[in-house]
């Protein structure tokens, strides 16, 4: 703290001392002057009394050697003056050379009343004098006058020693007084700048120290409020910051993503799922329509302004990827009656729509992949009983294609039950340490009939030296046999590649063909359940749809990541990174 805070107290203690210094000039210098007066008065009229009595006052006698020799005596300046105005003898000059003192003011008062007194510039010594007369008489007659005089300088030389001891005293008393105001004054400052220090911790958050001001009085009880009140507010923001903490980590567990908006449309709360459905890491301080560009939410806003009830609604946001989201506003209010603001929250139900539209693709897609077969059955059953099975030709013909569309609603249904095996977990992955290359020409093999009847070749192609891998063995076939009989359906010349190889630092296996290739728009719907590039030619293929929703599933029940890669005319490669 700054000591220039007590600057106040010492102004005023200076002002006191000057008032007082002047007091003392004027008032207490003013009665000690008149005491002085008084007194030499009194004393000088005594001695005129004595000197009444020891002089004869008789016409034509020169007393100028009484004067000077009672002036020596008693210090004093010796005038004798005759009844009628004649100084007939004086101290400090001749007396024959002097004009008449009858009209002076001492001498006319002691005419009248036996003694006088007067203060005055003498005109005989160019000096200021005490004048004090006394009326000498006899038989009540005025005889003459006997006056002595003293000078006014050596009543100032006594008054100002006076004043100069009293203004010492005064002096010595207020610099006492001043030295120990000082010594209570840093007291108090150091207790003062203790407090602010004590203060300035606990704006900063460290309650654990204490003050301690004892045998300090009034501060000591300060310095006692304090650490109370330290106690107070340690116990207030460890509650508050505990009531925080659990309210931040329920913003953080709401899985939903909420928005805090006030009155003035401005967002002033959002939680991690917020931050991330809008793709923005700064949503406080913004306006929600820089936000939610959407007119539904807008009015839905309006309408809880409006009616101070809770409403809900359903948005499609485009950006950055198409997302439905079932949006609840509540109003919120602080205060009873008083609108604050409203609290959003943002359920995302685009899985939830996926999974519908998938379910409603799903049921659709097996119905059309059924029906198809069994209208044909039944239709060519309906056929032979209806006598064409008398006709040995066209019922062979008959017979083997209902054997035909019966083998694909078998396959279908197989691959139906494949994979709900593997998503319900049906379905183990028991891995073992397996060599990939056995697997491979194992799958080759197997595959080989096939490619010759299209004229097509299976190469082997082993980059790595260690082809071991952690995998089930029968599903690591099944996915090698699957994107081969794929290769194979799609490629009319060239051939198939099937290996392993490096990307960096990670394995893959893959299989890569000479075929028609995949417009990239329908890349990443492959894996889909029935999902065809070229759906009438696939199905003259014999093919079900779900060969790569499986390859897919089983892939992901190991672990590992596949990446397809294809180009209209210039065939696909499909990489499996394990």
């Amino acid at each position: 703290m700054k000591k220039h805070i007590f600057r106040k107290p010492f102004f005023l203690y200076f002002l006191v001392l000057m008032l007082s210094m002047i007091f003392v000039e004027v008032y207490v210098t003013g009665v000690v002057r008149t005491h002085y007066i008084d007194e030499w008065k009194k004393n000088l009229l005594v001695q005129t009394e004595l000197l009444a009595e020891s002089i004869s006052l008789k016409e034509g006698v020169n007393l100028d050697a009484f004067s000077r020799y009672f002036a020596d005596k008693i210090g004093a300046r010796v005038t004798v003056i005759s009844a009628a105005g004649k100084v007939l003898g004086d101290s400090h000059s001749k007396s024959i050379s002097m004009d008449s003192h009858a009209g002076r003011p001492e001498i006319q008062q002691a005419h009248i009343a036996g003694s006088g007194s007067s203060i005055r510039f003498s005109n005989t010594t160019s000096e200021n004098y005490l004048y004090v007369a006394k009326k000498i008489a006899a038989t009540n007659k005025a005889m003459g006058f006997i006056r002595l005089a003293m000078p006014i300088s050596q009543l100032n030389t006594s008054v100002n020693i006076l004043r100069l001891e009293i203004n010492l005293v005064v002096i010595i008393l207020f610099c006492m007084s001043g030295a120990v105001l000082a010594w209570q004054t840093e007291k108090i400052r150091k207790n003062v700048h203790l407090i602010a220090e004590y203060a300035g911790r606990l704006s900063n958050g460290l309650f654990r120290k204490r003050l301690y001001m004892e045998g300090t009085g009034e501060f000591s009880e300060l310095a006692g409020s304090l650490n109370e009140m330290a106690n107070e507010l340690e116990t207030t923001i460890v509650q508050k910051n505990e009531e925080t903490n659990r309210l931040n980590v329920i913003l953080k567990s709401i899985p939903d993503a909420l928005l805090l908006i006030n009155i003035s449309d401005q967002i002033e709360l959002s939680n991690n799922t917020a931050r991330e459905l809008f793709c923005s890491s700064n949503l406080e301080g913004r306006s929600y329509i820089e936000i939610v560009r959407s007119p539904e939410f807008s009015a839905l806003l309006d309408r809880v302004k409006k009616d101070r009830t809770p409403s809900s609604v359903e948005l499609v946001l485009d950006f950055p990827n198409e997302i439905y989201l079932t949006v609840s506003v509540s109003p919120l209010s602080y205060k009873v009656g008083e609108l604050s603001g409203f609290v959003a929250i943002f359920h995302d139900t685009t899985m939830m729509k996926n999974l519908e539209q998938m379910r409603k693709d799903f049921v659709a897609n097996v119905s059309h992949e059924i029906k198809t077969p069994l209208t044909a059955i039944q239709g060519f059953t309906e056929t032979l009983l209806e006598g064409a099975i008398d006709d040995r030709e066209n019922g062979t013909r008959f017979l083997k294609t209902i054997l035909l569309h019966s083998e694909r609603l078998n396959r279908l249904v197989e691959d139906l039950l494949t994979l709900s095996k593997i998503e319900l977990g049906v379905i183990k992955i028991d891995k073992k340490r397996l060599d990939i290359a056995d697997i491979i020409d194992s799958s080759t093999e197997t595959m080989m009939v096939q490619a010759l009847k299209k004229s097509l070749y299976i190469e082997k192609a082993f980059a790595n030296e260690d082809n071991m891998l952690d995998a089930d063995r029968d599903r690591l076939e099944q996915i090698l046999l699957n994107l081969l009989d794929n290769a194979i359906k799609f490629t009319e010349s060239g051939g198939v590649e099937v290996g392993t190889a490096l990307q960096g630092s990670q394995p893959y296996f893959y299989v890569k063909d000479t075929g028609s290739g995949i417009p990239k728009k329908y890349i990443p719907r492959i894996g889909e359940r029935f999902f065809r590039v070229d759906t009438s030619r696939s199905r003259e293929l014999g093919g079900t749809g779900l060969g790569l929703a499986i390859v897919k599933h089983i892939v992901m029940a190991h672990g590992w990541k596949m990446i397809i890669n294809s180009e209209v005319g210039h065939g696909t490669v499909v990489k499996i990174f394990y």
